[in-house]
């Protein structure tokens, strides 16, 4: 008996392609450091399953449509890189129902007085993804990764569920050191004027958050934090905020005659904690 197959799903694209753009001016260059990732949705049937490329945009060609795009782009934010290359790739392949593209970038700060020198910026990344769908509008989410933060006081991890497997001092604290590293994406119901406005005060809420408010653990944290950008900025719509828990365990010098407990804590890195918390904001 003969069995017939069936493709349900089928994509194609670009992955991790970096692109560097540097715009000479009369006073100082510009630099963008971006990696982009380009993919197409569609019907591609004849090509997976018969070899027939005729409705294949190559690869290579989104390659040089996002470089044209950048080099138009180079003075605007991520998120409308990222939408001009989405719509203009859903434009070049008519088998393509989908153009979805991200753009990260790492941010370069032109070191004081130089025109043309720059350092690669701190560790955290801007990111951005667009999605093209014929019919519809273009629809843009923004984010941030790389991003740390840490209290020395003011968290506390009690009243937890215990098994046989849960020794309870290995983990319950009344006051601890909680350090987060992780990503914080966000959406807007309406596009923003000022992406790059809006962004810097998405991570100041964000980041501000932890200031003085106590929290009973890494997703109490994580929630008060995307909260805290909810109330500071009206037109984000939803955030998500992954997080990745970095323990510290204090350290007994007791034996040594030396400082008051938990002045020095020994940083355990062979595994991480680790969690996501999406909120959107109600209605009233």
């Amino acid at each position: 008996m003969r069995r017939t197959h069936e493709m349900v799903a089928m994509s194609y694209g670009r992955e991790e392609l970096r692109l560097l753009g540097v715009r000479p001016g009369s006073s100082a260059h510009d630099a963008r450091d971006l990696r982009l990732s380009m993919t197409l949705e569609g019907d591609f049937s004849a090509a997976f399953a018969e070899g027939d490329n005729s409705a294949v945009l190559p690869t290579r060609s989104m390659t040089n449509t996002a470089a044209a795009l950048v080099h138009d782009h180079l003075g605007s934010c991520i998120e409308r890189i990222a939408a001009a290359v989405a719509e203009r790739l859903l434009l070049a392949c008519p088998a393509a129902h989908v153009a979805q593209v991200a753009v990260t970038e790492c941010p370069w700060a032109r070191v004081s007085g130089s025109r043309h020198t720059f350092t690669a910026g701190p560790s955290d990344l801007w990111l951005t993804e667009a999605r093209a769908q014929r019919g519809r509008p273009v629809t843009v989410a923004s984010g941030a990764s790389g991003l740390h933060r840490a209290v020395t006081t003011g968290s506390s991890f009690t009243d937890f569920l215990v098994d046989e497997y849960t020794l309870p001092h290995q983990v319950a604290a009344e006051d601890r050191v909680l350090h987060l590293s992780g990503e914080l994406r966000w959406e807007c119901g309406e596009p923003p004027d000022d992406y790059d406005a809006l962004r810097a005060e998405v991570l100041g809420a964000f980041l501000g958050a932890a200031a003085d408010q106590r929290s009973r653990s890494s997703q109490h944290s994580a929630y008060l934090s995307a909260t805290a950008v909810l109330e500071a900025c009206p037109l984000v719509s939803q955030v998500g905020v992954r997080f990745v828990h970095h323990a510290h365990a204090p350290v007994d010098l007791s034996p040594f005659g030396r400082g008051e407990p938990g002045s020095v804590w020994l940083s355990t890195d062979s595994s991480y904690g680790a969690g996501t918390v999406t909120v959107r904001r109600g209605t009233a």
